[in-house]
């Protein structure tokens, strides 16, 4: 009966990404916008993206800022299980809990989708100095071609899992949870749009990635919300 009463009230959650869901394939799939905005990363001369093994994207912009990611989702559980030590924090414990599984899940069905994709990075493709065929979303690749396992953007995930806040805040915080969904998602892009540049993926992998993670989140608040409490009238 609760989880009726939340889809009532925050069913839009799930519906609005679901109906963008088709528009987000046609732009992909039928313009050349993938393509346009990596070629300016792409060095066609030495056939190689040159940002790459920049120092900057790869000490910062990846490692950095994953390592900050996982740090933030180890945090959470530090705090979850200080809630048994603090009788002060107690009141926090399933808000707590609650964003560790929102960001761990969120980042883990990124990565495991990832896994069964056919889809390859640009570097990977023929046309950037790589091996692979270009394939689109729901195309085959020839059975020659050995899956390539790079969709959706896994990076760009710990950026969007952020997003947790949002929905972890939103029923008792309303701006801070406003400010936490567009920190999630800049931060999120930012880290897609760094692995664009290194030649690691298109901005359609990010986008995905950043709708996998959100309905993960969004099923999440409906099905076990962040505060055992009624729902807002």
């Amino acid at each position: 009966m609760m989880v009726l009463q939340r889809l009532r009230r925050d069913g839009w959650l799930l519906a609005m990404p679901l109906l963008l869901a088709p528009l987000i394939w046609l732009v992909f799939d039928r313009t050349p916008l993938d393509r346009v905005l990596i070629a300016p990363f792409f060095d066609a001369p030495s056939h190689s993206f040159p940002w790459r093994h920049h120092p900057f994207m790869e000490n910062f912009m990846h490692s950095g800022l994953k390592f900050m990611s996982v740090a933030v989702a180890i945090a959470l559980l530090g705090g979850f299980l200080l809630t048994y030590i603090v009788p002060q924090w107690e009141a926090q414990r399933r808000r707590l809990l609650w964003l560790f599984l929102a960001m761990a899940g969120g980042t883990l069905l990124v990565s495991v989708l990832k896994q069964g994709s056919a889809l390859h990075c640009p570097w990977d493709l023929a046309e950037y100095g790589g091996y692979a065929p270009f394939a689109r979303l729901f195309e085959r690749l020839p059975e020659t071609v050995a899956a390539g396992k790079c969709f959706p953007g896994g990076h760009a995930s710990g950026g969007f899992a952020l997003m947790a806040f949002y929905f972890g805040l939103r029923d008792t915080h309303q701006r801070p949870a406003r400010l936490a969904l567009m920190l999630g998602m800049a931060l999120g892009m930012a880290m897609g749009w760094a692995q664009m540049m290194r030649g690691a993926h298109f901005l359609s992998h990010n986008v995905w990635s950043a709708w996998v993670v959100w309905m993960f989140l969004a099923l999440l608040y409906v099905v076990y919300p962040p505060h055992a409490v009624l729902p807002r009238q």
